[in-house]
């Protein structure tokens, strides 16, 4: 009985004996096949690859996040751009200088290829009368544009001169829209969603802000209520990029003026500011004057 037990024994340990190396085999095989997968999927570095056809059979995966170079800087605005200069602006096609498009209750001027000034260089731009503009710049198209605070007197909105930025968009809770006018000689339109540091890295060169963008890219946006019965000024841009100043009279109404853009086939247009501010003049004649003479600290001029 003795040398039974002693023997069952045995057996038993042996068994016992054999299922830890298999277990320790068992392990170390599904060790090795994860090894085997890691590495196959990092290079020396130990950074994470995919296999391809290159010569040294691997490329590096892209990261879904951005580097820190591509996360948009805030811009500090300066105190001021320097003094006003002129910028070619590029139209495609051919045409006259300016063409005269206006009919009823509408001021209307095309101008194909011409060269553009923004008045107002900083956030303390003075005010300005239509006649003290027309004398510095005798023979151009005048309109107002950007609008300004009329107890300070200091311009609203997102404000670019000279490719330097003066003002941010979160200056003031009302202009939240800008027409830029790049070095390139093209034209874009924007909103507050685009942040400065990526409209200059776009080549802006000057901003006109204030009202609602009434069009983008061809097509016409929802009426946030702000185009109605007064008087109001606009910038726009055709595909060929021709750059139109348009005044609307009083009453003319926002359904109107929707239908005169869509004839024009406007590409973009934006409002600028209205009622007394607007006025526009042509070779030292003013053609729209102002309600109530007006002085406003920032002008469209172009030549």
């Amino acid at each position: 009985m003795i040398k039974k037990s002693v023997a069952k024994k045995i057996v038993i340990v042996s068994l016992i004996f054999v299922l830890l190396i298999a277990l320790i085999g068992f392990k170390k095989y599904f060790y090795d096949k994860a090894t085997d997968i890691s590495s196959a999927n990092t290079n020396t570095g130990g950074q994470l690859v995919k296999r391809t056809s290159e010569s040294n059979g691997y490329s590096f995966q892209h990261s879904t996040t951005k580097s820190s170079k591509e996360i948009s800087q805030p811009v500090a605005p300066v105190e001021n751009t320097g003094t006003a200069s002129w910028l070619q602006i590029v139209s495609q096609g051919t045409g006259e200088k300016f063409t005269d498009l206006s009919s009823g209750d509408f001021k209307i001027y095309k101008a194909h290829s011409p060269q553009i000034l923004k008045t107002a260089t900083s956030a303390e731009s003075p005010v300005l009368s239509m006649s003290e503009v027309i004398s510095k710049y005798p023979n151009s198209l005048i309109m107002n544009a950007s609008g300004f605070n009329m107890t300070t007197g200091k311009i609203n909105g997102f404000q670019i001169n000279n490719g330097k930025l003066f003002k941010d968009w979160n200056s003031d809770k009302r202009a939240t829209n800008a027409f830029v006018f790049n070095k390139n000689g093209s034209s874009d339109i924007y909103n507050s969603t685009t942040p400065a540091s990526d409209i200059l890295k776009k080549g802006a060169e000057m901003s006109f802000s204030f009202g609602s963008i009434l069009i983008k890219d061809g097509k016409s946006l929802p009426s946030d209520g702000t185009v109605n019965w007064e008087i109001h000024s606009f910038i726009g841009n055709d595909k060929d990029n021709n750059i139109y100043l348009i005044i609307s009279d009083t009453s003319t109404g926002y359904q109107s003026i929707m239908e005169k853009f869509q004839d024009l086939h406007l590409e973009n247009v934006q409002v600028m500011d209205g009622g007394g501010s607007s006025q526009m003049s042509l070779n030292g004649q003013i053609i729209y004057p102002s309600q109530d003479s007006r002085s406003v600290n920032d002008y469209i001029v172009l030549r």
